[in-house]
Parts: structure tokens; sequence; C-alpha cells
């Protein structure tokens, strides 16, 4: 494994428009393969990163902000149109938000973030993650499991499962941000940056609710229905079009 900062990039680094995908728990970099795909159609040069203790890194402070703090680099004289967080990401993205103060224009897309999980709910996912880690399910099995995933989506999440370090950084990543509580940090937005937070349907077990994004004026929501915490292997056009008109709205740059 590999203490070296990795990511998986899309599209020709000559785009005018970029785009930064920060992806959840237990995944990688890969995971955002269709929604890459279609920003680099829209044309996007798209960086996706590998968060510590995964895509095969390692690490000892799994806490959000010093996550956050790993993939700032990736900020460094880079100014990206659009950033998309899921999950853990999205917790991650509210931590760098102070760090996205600038001149441009900046369209951030929350997917079902993880910004207040009940004791029981992070204890629950703290559990299954650890399961799914430990007894790595064959793709088949996924797709079984998940008829609205492709191929593709079934593929990278098992390579997620598979790069992710062990199930002790899981049980430190949970430890070591207890309580899990990262809604306020939605508080204060930049003024140059817009939000739009997509949140799993109701029905389907999100871990996002609408009561734990604060109210603010750059900051939208909105529930997808039919779709599942996993909101961008299900409906990845949902968020992919949420990020463009976003964009459009916030005039940012000719989508």
């Amino acid at each position: 494994m590999s203490s070296v900062p990795s990511a998986t990039q899309w599209g020709l680094p000559t785009a005018s428009k970029r785009a930064l995908l920060i992806h959840g728990l237990t995944c990688s970099s890969q995971t955002w393969e269709r929604v890459a795909q279609a920003l680099v159609e829209a044309g996007y040069f798209v960086v996706a990163p590998n968060l510590l203790s995964h895509g095969f890194r390692r690490g000892t402070d799994y806490s959000v902000g010093n996550m956050a703090k790993d993939i700032q680099p990736y900020f460094a004289n880079t100014h990206y149109d659009i950033i998309i967080g899921h999950s853990l990401g999205g917790a991650i993205l509210a931590k760098l938000l102070p760090f996205l103060a600038q001149r441009r224009l900046i369209s951030v897309i929350l997917v079902d973030p993880a910004l207040e999980p009940s004791p029981d709910e992070a204890d629950m996912a703290r559990r299954n993650f650890s399961d799914e880690v430990a007894n790595v399910r064959p793709v088949e099995a996924y797709l079984a499991d998940n008829p609205s995933w492709t191929r593709v989506d079934a593929i990278t999440r098992v390579i997620g499962l598979h790069m992710h370090k062990s199930v002790e950084a899981i049980v430190q990543i949970f430890a070591q941000n207890n309580p899990w509580s990262f809604g306020k940090l939605l508080s204060e937005v930049p003024p140059n940056v817009t939000i739009m937070v997509l949140v799993a349907d109701p029905q389907l077990h999100p871990v996002c609710s609408l009561k734990h994004v604060p109210p603010h004026p750059r900051i939208r929501t909105a529930v997808v229905p039919n779709a599942s915490h996993w909101i961008h292997y299900e409906n990845p056009e949902t968020v992919v079009n949420a990020a463009l008109e976003l964009v459009a709205m916030s005039g940012t740059t000719d989508a």
C-alpha cells in the first residue's frame, strides 16, 4: 500500500473547465466513472483523489479535518468550476468550504452527505462497512442486490472495497469523528460558492435528511425520488445535471 496521494483523472488537462470529485467511505476515485465521463462530455477535465485509507493509501489520522487537509494540495494554483462530494466526501467537502473563498465562482454538489447521523446510525454504518471490507462480495452479488446499478457501478464498488486499508481503519474513522456532526459547517458559505444538496429518497434509507442542512441563501436542496444513498450509481444524470444547472445559474462558465 502507498502513502503517496493518488487520483484518477478523465478528459484533457487543456480543457477550460475543471471538476473535482470526492468519494465516500470504502469507495475509491473510480466510483465516479459515469459521473466523470458525463462531465468530460460537457467539456470538463475531471480529477478524483483517493482519500486517506482508500485507494491503497495508508494513514493514522482519519479525522474529517485531516482528510480534508490531505487533499488541499489539489486546490493549489487550480480553480474548479464544479466540486462534488458523496457521503463521507460530502462532509470533507463541507470542511473545505473556507478554503474555496476566491474571486471565481464555484458550484458545489453534496450527494447524500454524511452530516449528522445519529449515534445508532453511525454505529450501524461502522458495522456494515466493516463487514463489507472484511467479506468483499463478488460483482454479481452487488448487481443482484442493486438492479438499477450497471456492471461498471458494481465493479467500481468492489474495487473500492478491495483497495480500502482495513477494518481497523473504518473503526478509527468513526472513533476519531465521534460525535459525527458536520452540518454546522454549512452555516457559513463563501460568497463565491453555491451549493446543491441532493438527498436520497426518504423511503430508501438516506444518510442525509433535509433537516441536517442549515438554511442559507446560497444552499439549495432536492430529494432524488427512487434513489438510495448511491445516487451517483443509480441516477448519475441527476448529479451531473444538478452540477451543470448550478454552473449555468451562477454564470461560472459556458456550460
